[in-house]
């Protein structure tokens, strides 16, 4: 039986309110590792319902989707015909020996033990390959999300848990590699975009949340209901505009 993940019960939403990443992002990344994504083979582990494995394919890439909630897999091999897709995590890659030029963690490498996962990383990166992690960073002093970190932590009683707690509510994300991998170079990039969705849009969006899951549906369903009536009234024809940071760290295997 493959193990549980938060994201089990929340494929369908995720799915269908998740943002996508910039196309600067992909840029960057070509630029800082110094390898094209046409022709390269990737791993996108932590894959989710398949986002960024798409956007990597569109680029030519030949991609290998890993994720280690069965229904996530499920809907992402639904979603993203010519992308691979096998059931894992980033603690026992299965795939071969330097057999990749990439390995991609959109969004989750925060869910992942560096001890291990850094290893197994180096393992089947090419000589030369890249690893990239990168996260969609809502921008904190928007108008309409002043206080939504604080109402959450209400909501679920303290602090989401974020794994190794990278992008925890308040913190900037970051590339822990631990150990001896620790004086890597890690190379940044940071790209300002944005998005304008629905108001229904953005409550679902909110609902793909890990932390919210375990939630008393009365409670949460109480929770949306203010949070709708805060994004109209700072967006009264019902389109809100989401503001982001989309952060790329690239580390080049040695």
């Amino acid at each position: 039986m493959a193990e549980s993940s938060k994201f089990d019960t929340l494929a369908s939403v995720y799915a269908k309110s998740r943002p996508t990443y910039p196309d600067a992002l992909f840029d960057a990344l070509q630029e800082l590792s110094g390898r094209a994504l046409s022709g390269a083979r990737v791993a996108d582990v932590g894959a989710g319902t398949g986002i960024s494995s798409r956007q990597l394919h569109e680029r030519g890439a030949a991609v290998t989707a890993v994720e280690l909630s069965e229904p996530m897999l499920r809907q992402l091999v639904s979603q993203s015909p010519g992308v691979g897709a096998v059931m894992g995590s980033a603690n026992a890659l299965p795939l071969r020996e330097a057999s990749v030029d990439f390995v991609t963690f959109a969004q989750a490498w925060h869910w992942v033990d560096p001890d291990l996962a850094v290893p197994e990383v180096l393992r089947v990166l090419k000589p030369g390959g890249a690893l990239a992690c990168f996260w969609n960073m809502p921008l904190a002093d928007a108008p309409w999300r002043l206080g939504y970190n604080d109402r959450i932590r209400e909501l679920i009683g303290g602090e989401p848990d974020y794994g190794n707690d990278s992008t925890a509510l308040d913190q900037e994300p970051r590339i822990e590699l631990g150990g001896r991998f620790a004086d890597l170079p890690v190379h940044v990039v940071e790209t300002a975009w944005s998005r304008t969705v629905p108001v229904e849009h953005r409550i679902t969006n909110v609902m793909s949340r890990s932390y919210v899951s375990d939630v008393e549906p009365e409670r949460l369903e109480a929770f949306l209901d203010r949070e709708r009536a805060f994004l109209l009234s700072h967006f009264p024809d019902g389109m809100v505009v989401e503001e982001y940071s989309a952060w790329l760290g690239v580390v080049r295997r040695p």
